[in-house]
């Protein structure tokens, strides 16, 4: 197929180029108006730029003229001048009716329909090309394990820890059990769940001093409505009596939103606006079991407003200091925020906003960057249902399973045991 593009004042003009060069068999490809010359586009004219392509088994191009009728030379006339204005492409854009236009209409078909199916072809080449590269790091494995790494790559987890896992799998079960798929998921969840540390708040106090837990953690990962979940759900505290201190009294209407929260709920409320402060407010929530302190969220690069946490932590020497962390964040970000946070001790994690993910397979990074308890995950923001005590079958579970906790909370999945059932939505 021979392909030439022709650039004239007008429409005929290039068509008499394109059959005086090309035949009077010639394909119009493509028509369409373009700017020529000028400095900068200034003083440019326009011209009309026709591409056409003559397929290699027809004739070579002939000098004797066109060989239309008088109507099929008006109707390709009248084609090519919409095109122009439009934009004609012989291959789906502009007008489609070329019925009768060119001789030999079958045979062009069926080399576009050739032409088609090459594409199709090429399509799928790219695809397989994309999935080698994608996976080309994948290692040696049993078909099975080769699947699993896939699919763990797919939802987040860092190759390395991809190729760690599928490598324990691989030392660890039969050749039976490989070819077995169940016996592999299972298997995989219990090498995911052994990399998670989770466990509960031990209950210690001082006599005559209730149990203290601030909550601490960077800005907008949602402290201030985990701690409210924590003060109101049963499966928290039981029984307990909880009283709630603000110390955010930087954010606007914080402290407005804790106390009307803990008016609803009936829960006391202390306010502190400096950190000498929030001993005094501990002691006059004596009488209570359990007292949660809610910290103003502080930016890991603010190391002023870091400092100053530090300081209300020193006084308050709560029992419990837990470290708030949103599952939605890049694992770069969590992990300057672990170190960043990491002059102010703290004794257990709760991870947030578990429902604003869909890849969990980076939850293996965060386990890994502070060897800490996992305590509890929320999972919404209804308040006080959507938290859950941290269970490491979950966690495995999303780890190894795109969507997974989206899926569970569709189906109103029940894990074993009540402490850890997702509550339902709405």
């Amino acid at each position: 197929m021979l392909i030439k593009k022709v650039v004239a004042e007008t429409m005929s003009e290039a068509m008499a180029q394109v059959k005086r060069e090309l035949g009077a068999d010639a394909v119009i490809l493509q028509s369409r108006k373009i700017e020529k010359g000028g400095l900068l586009s200034f003083l440019s004219k326009q011209m009309v730029e026709v591409t056409a392509a003559t397929p290699d088994h027809y004739p070579p191009p002939s000098r004797t003229g066109i060989i239309f009728d008088d109507d099929k030379k008006r109707t390709l006339e009248r084609s090519l001048v919409a095109g122009a204005e439009g934009g004609f492409n012989a291959y789906g854009s502009g007008s489609s009716d070329r019925t009768g236009l060119f001789p030999e209409d079958g045979a062009r078909s069926t080399e576009i329909q050739g032409l088609r199916s090459e594409l199709s072809e090429l399509r799928s080449s790219l695809h397989e090309l994309a999935t080698h590269l994608k996976y080309q790091n994948a290692p040696s494995l049993p078909q099975n394990l080769t699947m699993v790494w896939r699919a763990l790559v797919d939802n987040g987890v860092t190759e390395r820890n991809a190729h760690d896992l599928t490598q324990a799998l691989h030392l660890e079960l039969t050749a039976e059990q490989i070819d077995d798929e169940d016996a592999v998921e299972s298997a995989l969840h219990e090498q995911i769940a052994s990399r998670f540390r989770v466990g509960g708040i031990p209950f210690r106090t001082q006599p005559g001093r209730p149990l203290v837990i601030a909550l601490i953690g960077p800005t907008g990962v949602g402290k201030t409505t985990t701690l409210a979940k924590m003060a109101t759900n049963r499966r928290v505290f039981g029984r307990m009596r909880v009283g709630l201190i603000s110390t955010d009294t930087y954010r606007v209407a914080a402290v407005e939103q804790l106390k009307t929260f803990a008016g609803i709920a009936g829960l006391p409320v202390e306010v502190v606006y400096r950190p000498e402060e929030l001993p005094k407010a501990i002691e006059a929530l004596s009488g209570r079991d359990v007292v949660l302190i809610d910290t103003a969220g502080r930016s890991q690069h603010d190391s002023e407003a870091l400092t100053d946490l530090q300081e209300f932590m020193n006084l308050g020497k709560p029992d419990e200091v837990l470290l708030v962390l949103s599952a939605g964040t890049r694992v770069e970000d969590q992990r300057e925020m672990v170190r960043r946070f990491g002059g102010i001790p703290a004794t257990r994690i709760i991870l947030t906003k578990l429902d604003e993910i869909t890849s969990g397979g980076h939850l293996l990074d965060v386990a890994g960057l502070l060897p800490r308890e996992w305590v509890y995950l929320t999972t919404g923001q209804n308040v006080p249902d959507d938290i859950v005590t941290a269970d490491t079958l979950l966690l495995a579970a999303m780890v190894a399973r795109k969507d997974y906790f989206q899926q569970l909370r569709l189906n109103r999945f029940v894990l074993p045991g009540a402490d850890n059932a997702l509550p339902p939505e709405g």
